[in-house]
């Protein structure tokens, strides 16, 4: 039951929750802190008051009697047919329940605002561990898990699954998959630190071997704590109890069913503004000047694109690369080409440059060993055209893009360049292509090129 007054400590929620998600758009760590507390304190409390806070904004009705007598069975066909008696507990004569949603809300809309907040914390954390108190976790995991029980959580509450349609919740579908994929980052940084630790003790590693206790042990919260209200309050059997044996491309996977049902879901209005996390409340809506569709695309691929470019196994790296790609892709046809050229054209170039060089450590090895076929294998042609790609894009964003970036850029450029270099047959384009590279990559690039054979020593590969 809701208590008098709590409706509008709801609406007050919501707007705290819009401004610190603003500020925390701001990267002023100090700033935002204490902004996400006082959310996550506020959320707390209505966990405590009540099982489900979801009560704040949704209305239980009763319907006594929803079917139409002439198609419910009468008492002796029941008894008869199936051996059933519908006395006063029978299932015939329960009433159906239903949930009404105050106009504008979805039904997750707490277990949003207090799971986004919990990701948005645990970033910070991510960034500087040095910014909690004393009795707040220290690792940015712990948040993240407790996001994803919340989200879980309100996937599973009685208005969501009682049988009704209801409204997507976008934005919690959105972060969802981003705390997904800063989970699966997580799990590639411990596999490499094991991978070490294995390699300088002198053991044998495999990454099938990794089980992630940091996922399956989760501390003894103190009964005050905002953690251990959202321990109590989640299902008995959650999907992250599967995390710790997962691998970061199985995580990934979870996480883009999540991005699939936000993109599909989520508003086109678009806007110039960049905040990601509004929520439906008096003053701001899905459809204000706040929103912008095509930022929350370029935040998804460009996450996506971060941990694609972290992955060991060359197969996984080149799916999500793709897979971003076609996300920066789809934004052509939803934003101002003008003001998004460079970031989109940049940000495709690096995805084409991991699709072209996927192969390409295997095919080196190969030329190494004096396999020089290996440039006619339809993989070598993959990768020349993926690495033509990458280089066509890099070229077209040097137009638009600032000075700082011009030079990570142009570090790209060096790299797709010399990449391609060396899976080129033809001597005279291989030896303009490296020297494209050594223009955009400077001293760098002739580092790579030190001890190569030029001219004389190099083999003329149309004639082998």
């Amino acid at each position: 039951m809701r208590v008098g007054g709590d409706y509008d400590a709801w609406e007050q929620l919501k707007d705290d929750f819009a401004k610190a998600a603003e500020q925390y758009e701001t990267d002023d760590i100090a700033g935002t802190l204490p902004m996400l507390r006082q959310v996550l304190t506020q959320c707390h409390r209505f966990l405590i008051q009540y099982e489900d806070p979801s009560v704040l904004y949704t209305t239980e009705t009763v319907q006594e009697d929803p079917v139409p007598s002439l198609f419910t069975p009468t008492e002796e066909r029941l008894a008869r047919d199936w051996g059933f008696n519908n006395d006063d507990d029978g299932f015939f004569s329960r009433p159906i329940t239903s949930w009404k949603i105050s106009r504008g809300e979805v039904a997750t809309a707490f277990h949003a605002i207090l799971g986004i907040t919990l990701f948005l914390f645990g970033n910070l954390v991510a960034q500087d561990s040095s910014v909690i108190l004393q009795d707040e976790p220290k690792h940015a995991t712990d948040y993240w898990l407790a996001a994803l029980d919340v989200f879980e959580t309100g996937e599973n509450l009685p208005s969501r699954t009682a049988g009704r349609s209801e409204a997507e919740d976008w934005r919690m579908a959105i972060v969802w998959g981003r705390t997904l994929v800063c989970l699966a980052d997580e799990k590639i940084s411990r596999s490499r630190q094991a991978r070490k630790e294995a390699e300088e003790a002198g053991q044998y590693y495999s990454p099938l071997m990794a089980y992630d206790s940091f996922m399956a042990e989760e501390p003894k919260w103190p009964e005050d704590s905002v953690f251990y209200a959202i321990s109590q309050r989640r299902p008995p059997v959650t999907r992250r109890m599967s995390l710790a044996s997962a691998t970061a491309n199985d995580i990934m996977m979870l996480a883009m069913d999540q991005f699939s049902r936000g993109i599909f879901h989520m508003p086109h209005a678009q806007s110039s503004h960049s905040h990601h996390f509004l929520c439906s409340s008096s003053s701001h809506n899905a459809e204000s000047a706040s929103f912008s569709r095509p930022k929350e695309l370029f935040t998804i691929a460009s996450e996506v694109l971060g941990l694609a470019e972290r992955l060991d196994s060359a197969s996984e790296r080149q799916y999500w690369a793709s897979w971003a790609d076609s996300v920066f892709n789809q934004m052509k046809m939803e934003v101002d080409m003008d003001a998004w050229r460079g970031p989109i054209t940049s940000a495709r170039g690096r995805c084409w440059l991991i699709m072209g060089s996927a192969k390409v450590e295997e095919l080196e090895s190969a030329l190494e060993r004096g396999e020089l076929e290996v440039l006619q294998s339809e993989e070598a042609e993959e990768a020349r055209e993926g690495l033509t790609m990458a280089i066509s894009f890099f070229e077209r964003a040097k137009g638009s893009t600032t000075q700082s970036e011009q030079e990570d850029l142009q570090s790209l450029l060096a790299e797709a360049l010399l990449t391609l270099a060396n899976l080129t047959i033809d001597n005279n384009k291989r030896e303009e292509l490296y020297s494209r590279a050594q223009a955009e990559g400077g001293d760098q690039v002739v580092l790579e090129l030190v001890g190569r054979p030029r001219d004389d020593g190099d083999v003329d590969m149309d004639e082998s």
